[in-house]
C-alpha cells in the first residue's frame, strides 16, 4: 500500500459540516498501532460512540511522513 492508498482507505468523518477526525478503528493494521503510538501526548477529539479518534490533519501529516516537523511516519508502506 502507498501513502495515497492509505489516506484514501481511511474515511475522514465530519463535525459541524467540516472534515474533522478519523476513527482509529478505521485505520488498517499495522498503521493503526503505529499512529496511536505517534499520538502519545497529543490532544485527540472525543465523540460519543467513537472509540479512539484523531484529528484528520494529524492523520494526513503523519501518513505523509512530516509528523511534528520530523520525517517520522508510517513504516511498511510502498514508495
Amino acid at each position: 500500500m502507498t501513502r495515497e492508498e492509505l489516506i484514501a482507505a481511511v474515511p475522514v468523518r465530519e463535525h459541524a459540516g467540516q472534515p474533522y477526525y478519523v476513527a482509529l478503528d478505521d485505520i488498517p493494521q499495522p498503521w493503526r498501532d503505529q499512529f496511536w503510538a505517534a499520538l502519545y501526548g497529543c490532544q485527540c477529539p472525543v465523540f460519543e460512540g467513537v472509540g479512539r479518534a484523531a484529528y484528520a490533519w494529524d492523520w494526513e501529516v503523519w501518513v505523509r511522513g512530516k509528523w511534528l516537523g520530523t520525517n517520522r511516519g508510517p513504516e511498511g508502506l510502498q514508495p
